[in-house]
């Protein structure tokens, strides 16, 4: 894959959806879904960013009536992409590319003032069910549009309760559209759901026993006993929680003499730590009463497995449980010496791990840790992690287990959860203190924030174990801890993804494009860490693609007032890259045409050359291209005529003489053109052009050095023939060259025929 077949192929799937009609519709998605899968995530993003693009919703919505839903092309490609662009694991990075870029450029306005029937009347025109709304809305949220964050939050907060209310019904299920969702996006909206759940900031959204109903429900479609089974691991810390995953005993049970329970049923999975969590905080009270509990239960010899079912209680209940149950021995006597009412507030698992290490000194702490892997295993807050670790670190170096948590886990989400909370508390636990393999950092010029917040993500090993992760279902989960590790060490995390040599899947891809940005306005690092880049020994195709196209996207995304200083900040990255000609190679669009006058203007490239070359290559999609530029930068040729210079209409064209090149291959290029609107929107361009070039003294001059371009044409006539073909044999190397050899215009001595002159004569040759 290069940069010249990934833009060819995004020509050609626009052009696909341009040509889009109910006679090529079944070949035309064939040869889309084709190309997306040859090229990868940059087709497949640009695939839904260009559909969105012809998706006129308010004029469906309003004229409902007159336009027959089934006869919009677009429209039936969308509704058949949609269940597979949600079951998708970059569904949000999709959906949000699509929408974001639509939005600035103005192909799909917001309502104003804002509307919530927006959001209503757009998930009723794709047909989506209740979970698939929910999850197209939530996946919103990510927008970079604050307009379009104000929507989503309003749609939220008027459907996520009816939602539940639904989903807990009867028939829920499939009311909801529940029913038909794969394990990996009921997850990621478990997930949603949550997070609003438990944001205090927008009020109480749902009551905890509603959303408790609404699990109950997803239990049955999802029985404990076959979780593991069918694929559905991932969903277990979610619908279960730890008193679901243990034996049950009565309190008759409990308050007996414990003596008279087998050992065997202490050893059992999840007994003992039962019998524990209603002992209560005072378990731990002192070396003494933990080790006195331990051999009252039978226990002189515990098993890792066992130890790690008791510390992973411990780690998920370390506060609000301040009940303590008396547990007696066969004289009455409570085992328990220091039971002082309330007098620990959470597990001392200081004192845990020393009576366990004094009950069984050969206990081997690593297999402990790797008996973690069990579904009851879970770090949900930086408590917990306070507790997992003091404990860790009370019992073994990390040095001696930290490969254990890089491995592969059967209870991914509880390894996940691990990763998570380190990851966000690296005071507690920094992955850079202890890397099996650091990220290398000898290309950078300046030095990084010396803080734990940038260290922690100096592990190969980790980013390698979280790309792992990403695939077995998880995928927005570690995109959303990777986005919180860029905010603060987006540089190592690049470095570090580079430097995974092995490794090329869809998340790096899209973590590579994601960070390119965050350093390109102000990193001082920026130009060491692209060159790195473009330079690797590995991948090196597939990350130059990667690094041109993020480029153009960071132009694209930008709004009108943006873009210039966005596309001098590009261009001096390309120069610095030397890769100007293998940008202005690609298939042309507005981003590349804006980049070679710019590239022009500096004095870098032979613009009359280059635009004679992409009119040989491109001929009519170069011309579209360029009509679609000269729209842009010159509105004002499209407006009526002024009569003076006080006239309302009257503007001056910046950069007037490259408007003046550009409106010449235009002119020339008439003949090549059977668009008939296309030929009255250049003619009324270079009539309007030559009115304002006569009433602008310093267009006036202009034109005398550049041999007023429009004084000898009839715009009422075409006098050229179209000819079959163009050929224009063109040195490549001619086109750039240092500003002091060149001065930019289209009659340009230096550079032999002008661009006008050339066209005129090859065309005169092929009448």
């Amino acid at each position: 894959m290069n940069l010249d077949a990934v833009s060819t192929a995004l020509a050609q799937i626009s052009f696909t959806i341009k040509s889009l009609s109910k006679k090529n519709f079944k070949n035309s998605l064939t040869e889309i879904a084709n190309l997306v899968s040859e090229h990868g995530f940059e087709a497949e993003r640009h695939l839904y960013q260009t559909l969105i693009s012809y998706l006129d919703l308010q004029s469906i919505e309003q004229n409902g009536s007159l336009i027959k839903r089934s006869e919009n092309i677009h429209l039936n490609y969308w509704l058949q992409e949609i269940p597979s662009l949600i079951s998708k694991p970059n569904f949000v990075t999709l959906i949000c590319y699509a929408f974001d870029t639509a939005i600035a450029q103005q192909s799909l306005k917001l309502p104003s003032p804002p509307s919530n029937e927006f959001l209503t009347s757009l998930c009723k025109l794709f047909k989506l069910n209740r979970a698939q709304e929910l999850i197209f809305v939530f996946a919103l949220q990510n927008s970079i549009h604050t307009e379009l964050q104000l929507l989503i939050h309003e749609h939220i907060q008027q459907r996520l309760p009816e939602f539940i209310r639904i989903a807990s019904g009867d028939n829920g299920m499939n009311e909801t559209g529940l029913i038909d969702l794969s394990t990996e996006v009921l997850h990621s909206l478990l997930l949603f759901i949550q997070q609003y759940i438990s944001n205090d900031s927008i009020g109480p959204l749902i009551k905890s026993e509603e959303f408790e109903k609404f699990l109950d429900v997803l239990r049955k479609e999802y029985p404990r006993e076959r979780i593991g089974n069918n694929g559905s691991v991932i969903l277990l810390p979610l619908l279960y929680s730890s008193h679901n995953l243990s034996i049950d005993l009565t309190s008759n049970q409990l308050l007996s003499d414990s003596n008279n329970l087998p050992t065997t049923v202490w050893q059992m999975d999840g007994s003992l730590a039962d019998v524990i969590l209603e002992m209560g905080y005072n378990f731990t009270a002192c070396v003494e009463d933990c080790r006195n509990a331990l051999i009252h239960f039978g226990l002189q010899e515990l098993k890792p497995s066992t130890i790690a079912r008791m510390l992973s209680v411990m780690i998920k209940t370390h506060s609000g449980h301040n009940e303590n149950t008396h547990i007696y021995d066969s004289n009455g006597t409570d085992i328990i010496i220091n039971n002082e009412k309330n007098s620990l507030q959470t597990w001392n698992v200081d004192t845990f791990v020393l009576a366990i290490n004094d009950l069984v000194p050969t206990v081997n702490w690593k297999d402990v840790v790797k008996e973690l892997d069990q579904p009851g295993f879970i770090v949900r807050d930086r408590q917990a992690l306070v507790l997992l670790v003091t404990a860790l670190r009370r019992a073994l170096p990390v040095e001696l287990y930290i490969d254990l948590l890089y491995g592969r886990w059967n209870n991914v989400e509880g390894q996940l959860s691990w990763i998570a909370q380190a990851t966000r508390h690296p005071d507690i636990f920094c992955f850079g203190d202890h890397p099996a393999h650091p990220v290398l950092i000898d290309c950078l010029k300046h030095p990084l924030d010396d803080t734990k917040e940038t260290w922690t993500w100096r592990s190969l090993n980790l980013i390698e174990c979280l790309l792992r992760i990403a695939d077995t279902g998880l995928y927005s989960t570690v995109l959303e801890i990777f986005r919180h590790g860029i905010q603060r060490s987006g540089e190592l995390i690049f470095l570090g993804l580079l430097q995974l040599h092995t490794v090329w899947t869809t998340l790096k891809q899209e973590l590579l494009q994601l960070i390119i940005p965050t350093f390109l306005a102000n990193s001082a690092n920026a130009n060491p860490l692209l060159n790195y880049m473009w330079n690797s020994q590995h991948h090196t195709t597939a990350l130059r693609t990667t690094l041109l196209t993020s480029l153009a996207d960071w132009y694209n995304r930008a709004n009108d007032n943006e873009q210039q200083q966005r596309l001098s900040r590009v261009l001096e990255v390309v120069q610095d890259l030397k890769t100007l000609p293998t940008l202005l190679g690609a298939q042309p669009m507005t981003f590349i045409l804006d980049l070679a006058c710019l590239a022009s203007r500096r004095g870098y490239l032979k613009l009359d050359k280059w635009l004679s070359d992409k009119l040989r290559e491109h001929q009519e999609l170069f011309v579209q291209t360029t009509i679609q530029y000269v729209r842009k930068k010159a509105p004002q040729l499209l407006l009526p005529p002024p009569l003076s210079k006080d006239d309302i209409n009257f503007k001056s064209i910046i950069n007037a003489e490259t408007i003046n090149v550009l409106l010449t291959v235009l002119q020339l290029a008439l003949p090549l053109i059977t668009n008939n609107e296309l030929i009255q929107e250049i003619q009324t361009m270079l009539s309007t052009a030559k009115i304002l070039n006569t009433l602008t003294s310093t267009t006036t001059t202009t034109i005398t050095t550049t041999g007023n371009i429009f004084s000898n044409t009839n715009l009422n006539e075409q006098t050229l023939q179209r000819p079959n073909s163009i050929s224009l044999s063109l040195n490549p190397q001619q086109l750039y060259h240092h500003s002091t050899s060149f001065t930019p215009s289209p009659t340009n001595p230096s550079s032999g025929l002008s661009l006008t002159a050339q066209l005129r004569s090859l065309l005169s040759k092929r009448k």
